[in-house]
């Protein structure tokens, strides 16, 4: 398993290219920290990017002195970059912008996640599913356009949330409108819909029973969420600095000079 003593901002500037299911993290670092960062929509960035079966990184227009690491879908067809794995620069980019070495890494993207155990700065287990989009980013979206609401007005509702068992990206409609014609308040319904996700989260992690959850990906940033974490885990949960930056973050600690 992953092993680091210490993690510290590379001497020398690096980029980090996280590729994933519908946002691609762009981060590059020196030793004063981030020095810039970009994300964009995935489609279009492998459209233009693509280059005779393989992703060319000219696309990124990179100053090409900067080392690239890459991780996240299709990471071995990106030119001129070293691929890592997915778990390796996620515990990397948690390391370094917690400064803790016992916590359980949650990452929620677009339509994947993994859960991460980290115990005296080493990865001890994780598990990961790409197959699902069951309470990810990709259903928070669909819920969101399905209430008509804006997904920073879903991220504000954690107050009586009513039931909502379905966390599937597609059929968790059909439960959404069963409470509309119920006459269930909007309010209440968003917050049920963010119930789900703390709840989802928690059946990744009981086996883990983390006293500290570090919360990363693009569901981060989702104030509700993070707050009904709390209290269903009833345990700490610390989002870093840049959520959605983690993967990227942890590829500019690649030192692929060795």
């Amino acid at each position: 398993m992953c092993c680091v003593s210490a993690m510290a901002w590379p001497a020398e500037p690096r980029a980090g290219l996280d590729l994933g299911s519908r946002t691609v993290k762009l981060c590059v670092a020196g030793p004063e920290g981030i020095m810039q960062s970009r994300l964009l929509d995935a489609v279009p960035f492998v459209l233009s990017a693509r280059q005779n079966g393989s992703l060319s990184p000219a696309a990124l227009n990179l100053d090409p002195a900067w080392p690239l690491a890459f991780t996240g879908y299709g990471r071995s067809a990106l030119l001129g970059a070293v691929g890592i794995s997915e778990i390796r620069a996620h515990f990397r980019g948690a390391l370094l912008q917690t400064g803790l070495k016992d916590f359980t890494l949650v990452e929620l993207g677009g339509q994947d996640s993994k859960v991460i155990q980290v115990e005296g700065g080493r990865v001890m287990d994780f598990v990961t599913n790409d197959r699902c989009a069951a309470g990810t980013g990709r259903y928070l979206e669909n819920m969101a356009s399905l209430l008509g609401v804006k997904l920073n007005e879903l991220a504000g509702a954690s107050d009586e949330p009513v039931e909502i068992n379905n966390t599937c990206a597609t059929f968790g409609e059909t439960e959404i409108l069963a409470r509309l014609v119920e006459g269930v308040p909007l309010a209440c319904i968003m917050a049920g819909v963010n119930l789900s996700v703390a709840r989802r989260v928690a059946q990744m992690v009981r086996r883990y029973r983390p006293k500290l959850l570090v919360f990363c990906g693009g569901v981060a940033r989702n104030r509700a969420v993070v707050e009904l974490c709390r209290r269903v885990l009833d345990c700490d949960v610390l989002v870093p600095p840049e959520p959605q930056l983690n993967g990227a973050l942890g590829c500019c600690l690649e030192d692929i000079s060795v």
